[in-house]
């Protein structure tokens, strides 16, 4: 019988390991492109980054010391969050259009978040826009993307001082007030405190450049480098990975946003008092809450004048269930928008509620 071949000696285990790691590198690679590719191939810096921080996604942002952020004046462009015509006039407002605005010794400040700013449509789509069209008067559009109802009261507060005023209109959506409960989302931001009756304001001025108080801060930005990585933790791990960063509740305010909510109505109510302007409150979206829907009424106690467009937009969906797709598409499309004008000029054109009395 021939002699048995001499055994192969076994490999090295670093050279076994090596072998091993090389088809896992490369499927590593591969993800990591996949996910790149869909999310950003040209963007270099962390993807972790893009979620809890506005200031650097692609929305027309600059910091601010009192309201947290504000759109970026003089910004014009498609090139944004949207793809949508944005541009931002030297006041840091939202423009109507190209159009030279109405003439008019005062004008109607509209304040609120990303339904009022008019995200996904063009300048001249925003229900702001379309309401200055309608009504044939000078329109001021205040609306910031991401705000909260106690940040759209303080802009507001600020607009009725820098120009002459005769209507201010404070739209809302009812996660609006939740986002009175933060002291952080995206940014740091100024909040309300309950004091007694009244309000307290708190965080202000902002510090941009204040260090932030998670240690693992740096490090997971490192790692959010990775496209993939980051994808996969958002996936798996969401609230530690960067939830609890990108939303910071107070924690003795969770549940109060809509007591913060009412007690602004009639702050700004009684500022709009003081320069002989009037108040209106909005509530837009499609679907009601009962603090949205206790906040109106509450302003309607306080003799401020109310429009509640969930209702009225739900009574319409029960009549015509293409409304849905037709004036939503995440936020209001032009045509939902041009309804929304309408209705708010109807409401502006009724005659002034009397005061609450004092």
């Amino acid at each position: 019988m021939p002699a048995p071949a001499p055994a192969r000696p076994p490999l090295p285990l670093r050279r076994r390991l090596l072998f091993a790691a090389i088809p896992l590198l490369v499927l590593l690679l591969l993800g990591e492109v996949t996910v790149r590719a869909v999310r950003g191939p040209l963007h270099f810096g962390s993807f972790r980054d893009l979620r809890t921080d506005l200031l650097k996604r692609n929305y027309p942002a600059a910091k601010d010391p009192q309201l947290g952020y504000v759109p970026k004046a003089g910004f014009a462009s498609r090139d944004n969050h949207w793809g949508t015509l944005v541009s931002i006039d030297a006041d840091g407002l939202r423009r109507n259009g190209p159009n030279p605005p109405p003439s008019g010794e005062r004008v109607i400040v509209c304040v609120g978040d990303s339904f009022t700013f008019g995200d996904e449509v063009d300048d001249d789509a925003s229900w702001p826009a379309q309401l200055e069209q309608t009504v044939a008067k000078p329109v001021k559009n205040g609306g910031v993307f991401g705000y909260s109802f106690a940040q759209a009261a303080l802009r507001a507060e600020q607009l009725i001082a820098r120009f002459p005023t005769s209507d201010v209109v404070l739209a809302f959506i009812p996660d609006d007030l939740t986002r009175c409960e933060y002291e952080r989302r995206y940014t740091p931001n100024p909040w309300f405190d309950l004091d007694g009756d009244g309000l307290v304001l708190r965080g202000v001025p902002i510090d941009h450049d204040a260090p932030h108080p998670d240690p693992s801060k740096p490090w997971k930005d490192a790692l959010g480098h990775s496209a993939l990585l980051d994808a996969i933790l958002a996936n798996t791990a969401r609230r530690w990975w960067f939830e609890n960063e990108k939303q910071v509740p107070v924690p003795h305010l969770v549940g109060k946003g809509g007591e913060i909510g009412k007690r602004l109505v009639v702050r700004l109510a009684a500022a709009c008092r003081a320069r002989g302007a009037r108040l209106l409150v909005v509530q837009l979206g499609e679907t009601p809450r009962d603090d949205g829907s206790a906040v109106l009424a509450h302003a309607t106690a306080h003799g401020v004048a109310t429009l509640d467009l969930i209702a009225a937009y739900q009574q319409r969906l029960a009549q015509d269930a293409s409304l849905r797709t037709r004036w939503f598409r995440g936020h209001m499309t032009r045509e939902g928008n041009a309804w929304a004008a309408q209705q708010i000029a109807a409401a502006l054109a009724a005659p002034a509620r009397p005061a609450a009395p004092k």
